[in-house]
């Protein structure tokens, strides 16, 4: 996940072969444009979504809806991966929603050593709770194709989001990070 655009940008061309000097070139840029909207020197303006869409298309990241989903406390499930799943893939997919699970439940046991969850644990257990949500989503659509049913045909509705919290003692809003 990424917290800032100019975060997403950064990954976006490093994810491209060429780098930013070849995200540049395929938007019609010269590398000073590019840089200058990015970090928004000499007046330019930032990059506008049409512009943000097409370096997430050329980078084959999703970077951006990632971004968006975040600032809405929202998480992201790749739906289109399940659609030709085999048992071997979704033993993969349970493996990892395992492995996650677990990597969520050794930050628990870590955070809570003192007593008391302050911003950085909170916001290390979110990530990690959502990395372990995705997994577990992708894993049942993923049992769902594999019995023939398909997620947009029988609309499965999924909603995951981020509110903020009412247990005592933690008085933070998770959207917020």
């Amino acid at each position: 996940m990424v917290a800032t655009l100019c975060e997403a940008v950064s990954q976006m061309c490093k994810a491209h072969p060429l780098s930013r000097h070849g995200m540049a070139a395929d938007l019609g840029m010269t590398i000073d444009q590019f840089n200058n909207r990015l970090h928004r020197k000499c007046n330019s303006l930032f990059f506008t979504v049409d512009d943000l869409m097409r370096m997430e298309d050329i980078s084959g990241t999703h970077l951006l809806a990632d971004y968006f989903a975040s600032r809405q406390g929202l998480t992201l499930v790749d739906i289109a991966s399940v659609s030709s799943v085999d048992k071997v893939d979704l033993y993969d997919i349970e493996m990892q929603s395992k492995a996650a699970a677990g990597e969520l439940a050794i930050a628990k046991v870590q955070a809570v050593a003192d007593g008391v969850i302050d911003r950085v644990e909170l916001k290390t257990l979110s990530r990690l709770f959502q990395k372990k949500m995705r997994h577990q989503v992708h894993g049942f659509l993923g049992f769902l194709a594999l019995y023939g049913v398909g997620v947009t045909e029988h609309n499965v509705d999924l909603f995951m989001a981020n509110r903020k919290t009412d247990v005592p003692g933690v008085q933070l809003d998770i959207s917020e990070m």
